[in-house]
């Protein structure tokens, strides 16, 4: 006889509706909540205690039998370690139901699953102000590093510039003109001829000299 075996399909097939209790039991137990419909959390909270009553008693063959389950050695840790210690002090009643409002579109009654039993996690208040602070200390090293980088261009491009008008030689203004580069030509090859007729003159002074003393 089917006595006591009555469950709601949930209009799925069996391993469809298998899966997706594990997946909203899995959730519950990492977030601790979880909104969902209502049907499916009545569903999902008969799995849940079950799992959290096995739990209590920590052996490798309720561990075993956790993880035939669920198939998550991580969440079967978080259930022996830090669920299970929070309902040490309760023999049932380890999730409770919270009824929402009929969801638009298919008007779905809606509600919250949660464990009654939490763990507090304490949230440290953020600054409002850090995060602009930073983002302005940031823009301001930026533009000093630009500032920098721009001086340090400008003098080297000044060195280049100087080393330049070192290496550079002047050059007249005036250039001569054709004539007056002949000009200038025929005036050094009359001083040379001058300078050549000197030193003859002065040679045959010397001779006779030295002809007359003999």
């Amino acid at each position: 006889m089917r006595h006591r075996k009555k469950r709601s399909r949930l209009s799925m097939m069996t391993a469809r509706r298998n899966a997706t209790m594990i997946n909203m039991v899995t959730s519950l137990f990492i977030h601790q909540k979880i909104e969902t419909i209502l049907a499916r959390a009545k569903e999902a909270r008969k799995l849940a205690e079950r799992l959290i009553t096995l739990s209590k008693d920590d052996t490798v063959a309720a561990r075993r039998r956790a993880y035939q389950i669920l198939n998550d050695r991580d969440i079967v840790g978080k259930l022996f370690k830090e669920i299970a210690p929070l309902c040490k002090n309760r023999n049932s009643g380890y999730t409770r139901i919270i009824q929402l409002g009929f969801r638009r579109g298919d008007g779905a009654q809606m509600a919250i699953l949660e464990l009654t039993d939490k763990k507090i996690v304490e949230k440290l208040p953020k600054k409002k102000g850090k995060a602009k602070e930073e983002a302005a200390t940031e823009t301001k090293k930026g533009v000093k590093q630009d500032a920098r980088n721009e001086v340090k261009k400008t003098a080297e491009e000044k060195k280049e510039v100087t080393k330049d008008e070192h290496n550079i030689k002047p050059i007249s203004k005036s250039m001569p003109s054709f004539d007056e580069e002949k000009r200038a030509e025929k005036a050094k090859s009359e001083e040379r001829k001058m300078a050549g007729q000197k030193g003859f003159m002065k040679n045959l002074r010397g001779l006779f000299r030295k002809r007359g003393d003999r």
